[in-house]
C-alpha cells in the first residue's frame, strides 16, 4: 500500500518505527507495542509496556496507522505521541473518512486515483513485464479492464499479476465480465473487495 511505500522509505531516518494496520482501540495499542523497532530491531521486552513508553520518550520516531476510520484510533495517536513528545518524530495515518483526519489536528494530503495513463502503465508493468508485449487481440480488454479498475493501485496491481503472460482472449474476457459485475455491488468498499477477488476466485484448488 502507499502508507507501507511511505514507511519503507523514511524509516531509516528514525530511532524508533513502527506500523500498525487498523484494529479497535486496544488492537491498536497492543499492536503499537508489539511491532515497534529500534535501528531496524524489533524492540525487546513486548509484554512490558512500562519499560516501551520509558525508552520512546524524546526518541525519533516514525508512527504509522493504516486506515483509520473512528475517533478511538485518533486518541491511540494523541496517546502515543504525548508519551513521545518529540518535536522530530512523524505521526502518519492514512483514513478514506477526511472528518476524522481533521479531528486529528493534522495536515490532511488528498491522494488523488491515477489518471488513465498511470494506470496503464502501472497495469502493463505487471501484466507484461518488459520486454513482452500483448497480443494485439487483447488491446481492447487491456483498456477496458484498466477503465473498470477505476485508478485505484492495488487493483491495476492484482489484476496483472493475475493476467500475467496469459494468451486467451477468453480468459481477458471473463476477467472482465467479473469486473462489470463488481460494479453493480452497493458500497465503494464492497466494489473494491469484489473486484480484488477476481483473480483469487480464479484459482485453481491446488
Amino acid at each position: 500500500t502507499f502508507a507501507k511505500l511511505l514507511f519503507n522509505e523514511l524509516c531509516a531516518e528514525f530511532e524508533y518505527t513502527c506500523f500498525v494496520l487498523k484494529g479497535d482501540y486496544m488492537a491498536i495499542k497492543r499492536g503499537v507495542y508489539s511491532s515497534m523497532y529500534h535501528h531496524g530491531k524489533q524492540v525487546a521486552g513486548i509484554g512490558n509496556e512500562k519499560w516501551k513508553l520509558t525508552a520512546l520518550r524524546q526518541k525519533t520516531l516514525l508512527l504509522v496507522l493504516d486506515d483509520i476510520d473512528n475517533d478511538s484510533h485518533v486518541e491511540v495517536l494523541h496517546y502515543i505521541s504525548s508519551l513521545n513528545d518529540c518535536a522530530n518524530s512523524r505521526y502518519i495515518v492514512t483514513s478514506r473518512d477526511k472528518d476524522i483526519l481533521n479531528r486529528s489536528d493534522a495536515y490532511v494530503f488528498d491522494v488523488k486515483l491515477l489518471n488513465h495513463k498511470s494506470s496503464k502503465e502501472l497495469f502493463m508493468s505487471y501484466a507484461f513485464p518488459y520486454p513482452t508485449e500483448p497480443n494485439p487481440s487483447l488491446t481492447g480488454c487491456v483498456d477496458k479492464i484498466i477503465t473498470k479498475c477505476n485508478g485505484l493501485p492495488l487493483t491495476l496491481e492484482v489484476m496483472g499479476k493475475y493476467l500475467r503472460r496469459r494468451e486467451s482472449e477468453s480468459i481477458w474476457r471473463q476477467c472482465l465480465d467479473a469486473l462489470d459485475e463488481a460494479d453493480n455491488v452497493n458500497g465503494l468498499d464492497e466494489q473494491l473487495w469484489k473486484k480484488l477477488r477476481v483473480s483469487y476466485d480464479r484459482l485453481s484448488s491446488q
